[in-house]
């Protein structure tokens, strides 16, 4: 369901995400596409937290188990 005037900003294996046009103001959204679902996400809020939620995500997973350094 892409639009045509939609700007494919990252393509992966199993998401892609797009940026809709500017509207009058100047401003633009994100389009996160999973499969056939497309998640508008604004672009001053929801965009910005999704970033911060998945590298809080990441470290959590990257975090060493146990002792490294000894």
């Amino acid at each position: 369901m892409k639009n045509n005037n939609w700007k494919k900003k990252f393509e992966g294996e199993y998401l892609d995400i797009w940026q809709t046009p500017k509207d009058e103001d100047g401003k633009s959204d994100f389009v996160l596409a999973v499969g056939g679902t497309h998640l508008f996400l604004n672009a001053n809020t929801v965009f910005p937290e999704l970033k911060i939620a998945t590298d809080t995500v990441n470290r959590e997973m990257s975090k060493p188990d146990g002792a490294c350094y000894q």
